[in-house]
Formats: structure tokens, sequence, C-alpha cells
């Protein structure tokens, strides 16, 4: 035995003097990478999130015993799974924001072939002789449950049981014969004593006479078979009536066990040992139910805000549903975006602001749940949503693409809520994208949330910048995985950091059956001003407005949309503020495509825009 634990503890410190040497690896190209990117705080936000991960790896390897049982092994693992996942997710993340052939790439890209080294040695991290997963920490909650019912009374209390009988002497017999067995006795002469003292007291098991006058013993099973309170109470009749007609009578009226006087002491006990066993099993197996109702009803209340109910009640009867601890799957990313949010939210008082956030997540959430989506996540004005996890299924891009058409047809009822409150109408734009995420429980173990990150979560977040109000653009990787028709109006390409070459995206204007749905106002015809209206337009960058003011004539107008000519060539599309004669009028939008050899300007909703429009286009013709 003790050359077998030689063995063990030899071959465990093995492992784990290997995982020990693959995070000193790594955190040691991760210091050399971060003191050489000190200028870029956005990558080093991620890559500080790497670094904790690891110090959260090496504490908890550390704070292992020297001595642990298969259990705690087991949940070691698991926790290592978690930090090891956030490692693995933000080093995509980062990796996506770098040129492929810097050198702080390739450290990275080091760093990510030693988690992956990390992660086998981690499986390796359990006795010789155990070589699967049997003893999850999950399977070792299931043995100490099965303990638990097999560990016999939970308190040395006694069990309370209620001898009824109208004969005094024959009730005082049975009682003392209990009492001699340390039962706790309460007696009552009637059938309607009985149930008074069973609604107030509660025994463990009544010993009920059948012949009494009043209530009989039959009448009093019939009233405790239709209290919902006192069914589970186990009832014994006793009875001098030697009658098999009448025994089954009373067992089909819920009896749960039928003696004839005079009782054998012997057999009184042993048939009430095992009643009183069989109701601790009920009494246990109730309690454990209860338990797990609660825990449902956590989960609902938890998951049933981001999930709809379909869902939710799938994870709660599939074991394998959602697992935790990061994995990788395909998804449907959808993010969406409230267009010159900024500007409206200055206009707001912080309440009502809110006001009419609620209105439109409210509606969106509503939208994306009748799709099947998850809603990973609400930044803000912006609203990230999931397809295909924690659930995946054959049809996550094709829901996603009809989700999102709902949504932008849904903001008719966000707008009438807003209008109707007083509030401005507001106009939202929708990136779609297919690709590879990690997927699961990110975060520590005081706070922990289940999420996507990786690539193509960044990706959508580029796609969906590139929309102008009212807008949904699609990437070429979700029109592939999609089974339903698609309209597409126009095609863009776009330069995407992290992407050697443009990306060309669609824009959704609807879907065939079995959603039969199509977004509409995109083919209005244009109004022409009577005369170009001068006006000037400066470019944002990084949604700060650029120094130079371009020249700019607007020609045209539909919906939300203007022509503007402009002799400087632009990279479409572009964020763009017009400014008005003596800066009177100012409005924001992007600039999206290009016709008749002028610009197409989509903005956000604004009633009195072409009033104003109007009025100088009026002024104009005078």
């Amino acid at each position: 035995m003790k050359d077998q634990q030689r063995i063990e503890k030899a071959y465990l410190d093995d492992v784990r003097q290997s995982l020990y040497a693959s995070l000193a690896a790594m955190r040691s190209r991760l210091s050399s990478v971060v003191a050489e990117l000190q200028g870029q705080p956005d990558v080093l936000a991620d890559l500080e999130r790497v670094v904790g991960a690891l110090q959260a790896l090496e504490a908890s390897l550390s704070a292992a015993g020297e001595h642990d049982d298969d259990t705690a092994l087991a949940r070691l693992r698991h926790d290592q799974r978690n930090h090891i996942g956030v490692v693995e997710g933000y080093l995509e993340i980062v990796l996506d924001d770098l040129v492929d052939d810097a050198p702080q790439a390739v450290a990275l890209r080091e760093i990510a072939d030693l988690s992956r080294q990390f992660h086998v040695a981690l499986e390796k991290f359990r006795r010789p002789n155990q070589q699967s997963d049997d003893t999850d920490p999950v399977s070792a909650i299931f043995k100490s449950f099965r303990r638990g019912l097999s560990s016999g009374p939970r308190s040395a209390e006694p069990a309370t049981i209620l001898v009824v009988d109208d004969n005094d002497s024959g009730r005082e017999l049975i009682a003392q014969q209990l009492q001699r067995q340390d039962y706790l006795v309460v007696e009552a002469a009637s059938g309607e004593r009985c149930l008074e003292v069973m609604r107030s007291a509660r025994p463990d098991l009544v010993l009920l006479d059948l012949v009494m006058p009043g209530l009989n013993g039959y009448e009093v099973l019939q009233a405790i078979r239709d209290d919902e309170e006192l069914r589970r109470i186990p009832v014994v009749v006793i009875s001098g009536v030697q009658d098999e007609v009448g025994a089954i009578h009373c067992i089909d009226a819920g009896a749960s066990d039928y003696l004839i006087k005079p009782v054998n002491a012997t057999l009184l006990n042993a048939r009430v040992s095992a009643l009183l066993e069989r109701k601790a099993w009920q009494d246990r197996e109730r309690e454990y139910l209860a338990e797990l109702e609660k825990s449902q009803r956590f989960i609902r209340k938890v998951f049933g805000r981001y999930l709809s109910d379909e869902i939710v009640q799938r994870l709660l009867d599939d074991n394998d549903g959602l697992t935790l601890g990061g994995e990788r799957r395909r998804v449907t990313v959808l993010m969406a975006d409230i267009r010159d949010f900024s500007t409206i939210s200055l206009q707001l008082e912080p309440e009502r602001c809110v006001s009419l956030l609620n209105n439109y997540l409210a509606v969106m959430t509503e939208v994306i749940q009748a799709y099947r989506g998850t809603v990973d996540e609400f930044v803000g004005d912006g609203i990230l949503a999931v397809f295909g996890a924690p659930l995946r299924e054959d049809d996550d891009a094709d829901r996603a693409l009809a989700c999102a058409v709902a949504m932008q047809q849904g903001m008719a009822k966000v707008n009438a809520r807003n209008v109707a409150e007083g509030l401005p109408a507001i106009e939202i734009g929708i990136g779609l994208n297919t690709g590879d995420v990690i997927a699961g429980n990110i975060g520590s173990e005081l706070r922990s949330k289940y999420g996507v990150v990786g690539h193509n979560v960044n990706l959508t977040s580029r796609i969906e910048s590139c929309t102008a109000a009212g807008q949904i653009l699609a990437s070429p990787r979700t029109l592939a995985f999609s089974r339903v028709e698609v309209l597409c109006g126009k095609r863009i390409s776009v330069s995407v950091k992290g992407l050697d070459e443009p990306l060309e995206l669609s824009e959704v204007l609807g879907v065939g059956l079995p959603y039969d749905l199509l977004l509409e106002g995109r083919d209005e015809p244009w109004h022409q001003y009577a005369q170009p209206i001068a006006m000037h337009m400066s470019v944002l960058v990084d949604k700060r407005l650029g120094a130079e003011r371009l020249p700019v004539s607007l020609h045209a107008c539909r919906d939300n949309a203007l022509l503007v000519a402009c002799d400087t060539a632009l990279q479409l599309p572009v964020d763009v503020c017009l400014f008005g004669p003596d800066d009177t009028l100012s409005l924001y939008g992007k600039i999206v495509g290009q016709e008749a050899g002028n610009y197409e300007l989509r903005m956000t909703v604004n009633p009195s825009l072409h009033a104003q429009l109007l009025a100088l286009d009026s002024r104009n013709t005078k």
C-alpha cells in the first residue's frame, strides 16, 4: 500500500511540476509582451485578463493539497478548465488586433501553444488508476446524496404516534406498548378529535380504530384522503372485525395497513417501524424534490430573462445541455446598437434616458426570445445576442437573420411607446456574423456569467459599426450557413481590422419562408430639391469630428436618406456630420454607398429634419 502511495505521489508531483512549468513559461512570455504594448490600452486591458487568469491558475494549483482524493482532483481540473478557457479566449481576441507577423503576435501564439500543452497535462492530473471523470464533483454530490438517504434517522427525536380508539382500555394498552418502544404517543377518543389532533400536532403515524361512534374509522380515512396536508400521514386501521372485504375497502380509502384486534405487540412494532421508515424516505424524497424545484425556479428566474422558456426547459431536462468552463462552438452572433445615441442621451434627463432604453430593450428582448436566441449582454444601448449557445440547432443562422428583420420591424412598436411618452424616436443598426467562439462560464469564483468571447464576436461588432440607421449587414459566413431564402440589397466591401482581405457585407432586406419577413420603405423614389442645398461636412474619426470641413451639396432626399455631392473621395462606409449655413443645422449619419455619382447618406430619425431642409430649399429658390 505504501509503495502504491509513493508511486501515486511521484506521478502527481511530476504532473504538477509540468503544469507549473507551463504556467511559468506563459507568464514569462506574457510579461515581455505586456511591456512592449504599453502604448495600446485596449490590448493591454485584454492581456490583463489573461494575466489574472494565469494568476488564478497558479493560485488554485498551489492551494491543492498533497494528498487530494479523486473528488478534489476532479474539482481542481474543473476549476482549472474555467481559467485556461479564459486565457485561450482573450489570447484569440488580442491576436485578432495584432498584425500576424508582429513579434508580439508570435509570442502570443507561443503562449497559446503552451496553454494547449497545459490543457493536455491537466487531463493527466489524476491518480494513475483513475483515467476518467467518474469522480467529477457532481458525481460526488450524488454519492453524498445516496449516503444521506441510507444514513438512518436524521435526528434522535422519537416519532409521534396518534392512537385513536373510543375504548379507553384498548387505547391505553396500545399506547403503553408503543411507549415501551420509546415512541411519543398522543391519544384521541373519537374520529372528530382524531382530525383535530392531526391538523394541530401532525403525528408521524396514526393507529385508527374502525368502529367508533360519530365519525367511524372509514369516514375518517375519507376525510384524511381529501385533505392535501394530511393524506401523506400513514394510517393503520385496527379493527376487531375479521372482514377481508372491509380490509380491502380501508386500503382503497387510503389506509397503509390493516390489523386485527387483539394486536400482537411484536407484530405492531414491526408494522409501525416499517411504516415510519417508509414515511422517513418519502419525507426526504419530498424535501429533495422541493430543493430540486427550488433550484429549477432559480434557474428559470436567472436564465428566463435571457433565454426563451423552451431553451430553459431543455437545459433543465438535458444533463448535457449546458457545459460550463469554456468550449469552442459555432454560433451566429447578432449585435444591435442605437444610432446617434450619444446625442440623444445628451438631450434627455437620465431618468427619461433610462425609460427610452427600457422601452427599446423590452421589445427587442421579446423578439430575440421569440426566435430562440440568447441575450448574452446589454452594454448601454447595445445588445449582444447569440444563436447556437448554450444550445446549438441546425437553423441558428436562419433564426438570427429572421430575428434581425423582426427587430427592425419591432422598432415601430418601440417608437410608438417613445412618442406616447414624449421621448424621441430612435433607429438601430444590426450586424450579423457566424463562426467559432469560446462559450462558457467566464469570470471568477466570486462572480461569473455565461458568455462568448473570441475573434468572431469582435468581427460582429465591427460589422455592426458599419451599419446605418435601420440597416442590417450580414457577413458572408452567415449567409453561407443559412438555409432560408435571403433578400439582399446593396453589397459593400469594407476593410476590417484583423483581416488581410476586404470583407464583403450584404444588406439584408428580408427572409423567406417559413419566416416571410420583409423590411419596408427601402424603395421610395428620391425627392429632388429645386436647388442644391450648400452645406459642409466633417468626417468622424473614432467618433470624433475631423478638423476639416468639406463643402458638399444636397440634391435629394427620401425617408431617412440624402443624396450628397462631394468632390473629395470617401472610403465607405464612413460616419459624418453635416453642418448647415451658419451652423444653424447639424446632423449625424453614415455614408453607405454611391448613386448617380453622389453619395447616399443615411441618417437617424429626425422628424423636423426634412422641414428644415425644405425651408432651406425654399430659401434657395427665392
